[in-house]
């Protein structure tokens, strides 16, 4: 039998799952129960008793993490990416079962059966060569009580072959491949040859960007700090900053030079997307702190983009790699969980280095007067700062279309309000911001300047 879930019946009947959807790399199952449950995904191991009767064994399990929407009604979910720690959750058979009971499959609604196609997924990857499938199978299940419902999840992993792809295409993207796993080997092995050479004993630190030449931001803020503390005296620290996408950082003394630094060092500290740190295996001892420049994911990054352009791999990533993540508060530790790959625990709500500023009201006072002496037609004004991410997925593409900002209502808007508008640009877009001369009274462009 299929249960219905009128609310009337919910004290006679078993729990069952009325709503399967997703929300990025979440899953997410809603179900009616007159109490809560434990529901967890488990994979089983089938062993016969004898001719007719079998048993099962959970040989692996992730509890959903549950809410309360109102009474008798509950949400769970699941965020794939980071379901075995921080991997992905492994290929296999996945049953939904209740209190950590094998044999109390949960049952699905009529909703769920008739829609199952549509819940099904796939993740691709690696220039769309690979994906991550996720696909969904309904049970039958003969009980004391007759028949009852179920449905399992299956994920798994597949690739293009030469049958799927014209000979040539294919042969060029195996040969790239070769390459890249090649190119990391002899990466890898050097930083191992190094590390084995170079004795971990605390005392190093290494600032790195791979996005930016200098130091700034985080960064700075934590590098200036260790010097107002005198902290310098006890550590040798050294710095590595460069743009992987300028072509001059691209020679192998370059790449020496940056690996031996990650070698010898103890604890690393990183800013932004730092894709070296994919193709090393970090030693057990060297701490990996990633600062991170935004202060909050007002876009998708990292594995918020899994199966999309741009997407990582799903364990070949460096947010995978990082001991500890700096966050601006307690509330941002699910997004950036997600992003990053890694359990809310290595996330630390300590606030952005490069803000602590703010809070100094003789800092403020100063930074005024300092802008007002550069701008003084802008006293007494309202002033917006419009300063976008950029669209794209990589420093090599990096855009921002303009043409969806009306310049023409904007400054008639401004003239209205007595306000200015004052644009900064994303370091990565190069385009110029398209404002007429006849604007620039009131719209400006300061995407180069910085109050020091």
């Amino acid at each position: 039998m299929i249960y219905s879930y009128l609310e009337s019946d919910l004290i006679k009947m078993k729990p069952i799952i009325t709503k399967i959807f997703w929300k990025r790399t979440y899953l997410f199952v809603e179900y009616l129960s007159s109490k809560p449950i434990v529901l967890s995904m488990v994979q089983l191991k089938k062993s016969a008793n004898n001719k007719e009767n079998f048993s099962y064994k959970i040989i692996a399990e992730h509890v959903l993490e549950t809410k309360q929407l109102e009474k008798n009604k509950y949400r769970c979910k699941i965020n794939i990416t980071i379901a075995e720690g921080r991997n992905i959750l492994k290929a296999g058979i996945w049953n939904f079962i209740i209190d950590h009971d094998p044999s109390l499959m949960i049952n699905v609604s009529n909703d769920v059966l008739a829609n199952i196609e549509d819940i099904s997924r796939v993740f691709r990857y690696g220039q769309n060569f690979f994906a991550y499938i996720l696909t969904f199978k309904i049970n039958k299940n003969k009980t004391k009580d007759g028949e009852n419902i179920s449905i399992s999840l299956f994920s798994n992993y597949m690739k293009e072959t030469s049958k799927d792809l014209n000979k040539s295409i294919y042969l060029m993207k195996k040969c790239k491949m070769a390459c890249v796993f090649l190119s990391r080997s002899l990466l890898n092995l050097y930083y191992q040859v190094v590390t084995h050479l170079t004795p971990k004993r605390g005392k190093r630190i290494l600032f790195m960007s791979e996005n930016r030449v200098k130091i700034m931001d985080n960064l700075e803020a934590i590098n200036n700090r260790m010097k107002e503390r005198n902290l310098t005296k006890d550590f040798k620290i050294s710095y590595s900053f460069r743009n992987i996408f300028d072509k001059k950082y691209h020679s192998p003394f370059e790449w020496l030079n940056v690996l031996t630094k990650i070698a010898k060092s103890d604890f690393i500290f990183v800013d932004d997307y730092a894709p070296i740190f994919a193709v090393l295996n970090l030693n057990k001892k060297t701490t990996l702190v990633q600062t991170w420049h935004a202060g909050f994911g007002f876009k998708l990054v990292g594995y918020g983009r899994f199966g999309i352009d741009g997407s990582p791999w799903p364990t070949k990533s460096c947010h995978r790699k990082y001991t500890y993540g700096l966050i601006g508060n307690e509330n941002l530790k699910e997004i950036y969980s997600e992003v990053w790959g890694i359990e809310k625990e290595s996330l630390l709500p300590t606030g952005l280095p490069r803000l602590e500023h703010f809070l100094d009201k003789n800092i403020i006072k100063e930074k005024k007067e300092y802008f007002y002496e550069l701008y003084p037609q802008l006293k007494n004004k309202n002033i917006i700062n419009f300063a976008p991410t950029y669209r794209g997925n990589s420093q090599l593409n990096a855009y921002y279309d303009y043409d969806k900002i009306d310049f023409d209502k904007l400054y008639k808007f401004c003239k209205k309000t007595n306000s200015v508008v004052i644009f900064g640009k994303h370091h990565f877009i190069k385009q110029e911001i398209p404002i007429k001369d006849e604007y620039r009274d009131l719209i400006y462009d300061m995407s180069m300047h910085k109050l020091n």
